[in-house]
Parts: structure tokens; C-alpha cells; sequence
């Protein structure tokens, strides 16, 4: 299943289109984002007229028969691997070059900005009902508004996509990923305040939807359009720890005296430092010439 998901996907995408890889991967995570809109009712619908078995199996059949057939469409007659990688590039050179990015500040930023901030988006989603409602969301909004945030995130990639054809792709990667802290400042410091969180709602939800595509497409555009599978992979383990051990430590803040807000502050200031690594990491990957 691991190797289906976005991270592996992006990285075949940037291989297979090296010249127009951020618009392919904006086009698949809008896709993306409407997937559970479509399958979730679907699948839902299939459990209740027949049984679990018989769904999980017409859902296999669904990607046996439509979606391998245009994986290989889709990927038939590749460009040929960079320089860097093709056979008969000495083993010892293309090391060496993977082992220079792995070890320029550049990537150790960008991959600390990408743990940060996905520690912070996974942290949200199972305390978000119980957040909501901490503000002073009746019931039945506390429910909607994270329904919603699907939606939003899908205006935020296509935000993200026309905003690509009139700014600049690294003024959209720089601001971007700011919404995540602005929109847990404004729950934080709206805290009691229904309005707080609709803006909250809001700017997580765009904000969320137009991350997804800048954690796709920083590595390859600040450090290596070539290596862009092994430098993702690199980060993979600290990925996996973030996203297991952040929403267990926001548990763990919360008391009935202060409810949410310790764990709100920690993970403003987690955001916060990411977005400053990333700022860091583009002034680097400028002043080095290295934005690809």
C-alpha cells in the first residue's frame, strides 16, 4: 500500500515529466483530493447491497482494469534516465553526487521543514472534532467544518495551479506553507470563538491542499531533479515518526483546565520552525544557483 501513495508516485512523476513535474503532481493531488468524496459513498454503498468481500473486491478489480492499464500507458516510453543515473554512469560518480546532496545544508533543511510540517498536519486531524468543539462550534458544525476542509483543500491545489501560471513558483513555495501556522494562531488565539474557527477551517484547509504539492516538488527543485526518489526516501523513517508521534503528544498535552491550548502552542511552534527551515533552505538552494 506504502508504495502507492503519494511519495512514490511524485517521485515517478518527476522522473517521467522532468519538465512539467509540478503541474502533473498539482493535477494528481486534485484528483486525490476528491478521491474519498467518490469512493467512500461508493464503497459504502457497495458494503450495505452486498458485503465487505465482494467490495474489496470489486474495488481490486477497479484498479486491476482501469488503473493499472493507464500506469503503464501513462508511463510507456519514459525519457531516458538523467546523466547522473544511467547505466553506464560510474557507480562511484552517481554515489558520490547523491552523497553531496544528501549532506548539503540545503536538503537537511527542506527535510526538516517537511517532517515539521507533516507532523503538525497529522497531529490535527483526530483532535480536530474535539478542537472545534473546544471553540465553541455547536455539535453539528464541529462535524461539517472537517468535512469540509476536503473541498478546501482541493481550492488550494487549484489556487496553487493558477497562481503557477502568474507568480512565481518559489514566491507560492515560500507562502504557501505559512497558512498552517497562521491558521492554528487564529484558533489559538480566537479560542471561545466560533468565527475563529471558520477561519481556521479555511486556511488550514487551502493551506493543507497547496503543502501537499510543495513537499512534493522542493526536492526536486532545490536539490536534485535526478536523485529525487533516494532524497525522499532518505527522510522517510523521521517522516513515519512525525506523523506517528505527534498526534499522540497533542493526547497527551490536553487537561481539562487548559483543553487544547499547550498542544496549540506546540504545534505553532513546530509550523513555525518549519517554514523558517524552508525559508532558509530556498535563500540557500538561490545564492547556490540550485533551483532547478
Amino acid at each position: 500500500m506504502a508504495a502507492t501513495l503519494y511519495t512514490p508516485a511524485f517521485a515517478v512523476v518527476t522522473r517521467r515529466f522532468p519538465g512539467s513535474y509540478r503541474d502533473v503532481i498539482i493535477v494528481i493531488t486534485f484528483l486525490g483530493g476528491l478521491a474519498s468524496t467518490v469512493f467512500i459513498p461508493f464503497t459504502d454503498w457497495l458494503i450495505r447491497h452486498w458485503d465487505w468481500r465482494i467490495a474489496s473486491g470489486a474495488l481490486a478489480a477497479i484498479n486491476l482494469s482501469v488503473c493499472a492499464p493507464l500506469h503503464w500507458w501513462l508511463l510507456r516510453d519514459a525519457p531516458p534516465p538523467p546523466e547522473a543515473l544511467q547505466a553506464d554512469a560510474p557507480d562511484a560518480e552517481t554515489g558520490a553526487a547523491l552523497k553531496a546532496h544528501l549532506a548539503s545544508p540545503v536538503f537537511w533543511r527542506l527535510g526538516a521543514f517537511m517532517v515539521l510540517l507533516l507532523g503538525v498536519t497529522a497531529a490535527v486531524p483526530p483532535h480536530l472534532v474535539s478542537l472545534l468543539r473546544e471553540s465553541g462550534l455547536p455539535p453539528g458544525w464541529a462535524i461539517a467544518l472537517p468535512a469540509s476542509i476536503g473541498v478546501l483543500q482541493v481550492l488550494g491545489r487549484i489556487l496553487l495551479y493558477a497562481g503557477d501560471k502568474w507568480l512565481d513558483v518559489d514566491a507560492t513555495n515560500h507562502w504557501a506553507p505559512a497558512l498552517i501556522p497562521l491558521a492554528l494562531l487564529a484558533l489559538l488565539a480566537g479560542s471561545g470563538q466560533w468565527i475563529a474557527a471558520l477561519v481556521f477551517a479555511l486556511l488550514y484547509g487551502v493551506g493543507n491542499g497547496m503543502l501537499t504539492i510543495v513537499r512534493g516538488t522542493v526536492m526536486a527543485r532545490y536539490v536534485s531533479v535526478a536523485h529525487v526518489g533516494a532524497l525522499n526516501g532518505a527522510i522517510g523513517v523521521p517522516l513515519a515518526l512525525a506523523r506517528a508521534a505527534t498526534p499522540l503528544l497533542v493526547g497527551l498535552l490536553w487537561t481539562p483546565a487548559r483543553g487544547y491550548v499547550p498542544g496549540l502552542v506546540l504545534l505553532v511552534a513546530l509550523a513555525l520552525l518549519g517554514v523558517l527551515m524552508l525559508w532558509d533552505g530556498q535563500r540557500r538552494a538561490r545564492s547556490a544557483g540550485q533551483a532547478h
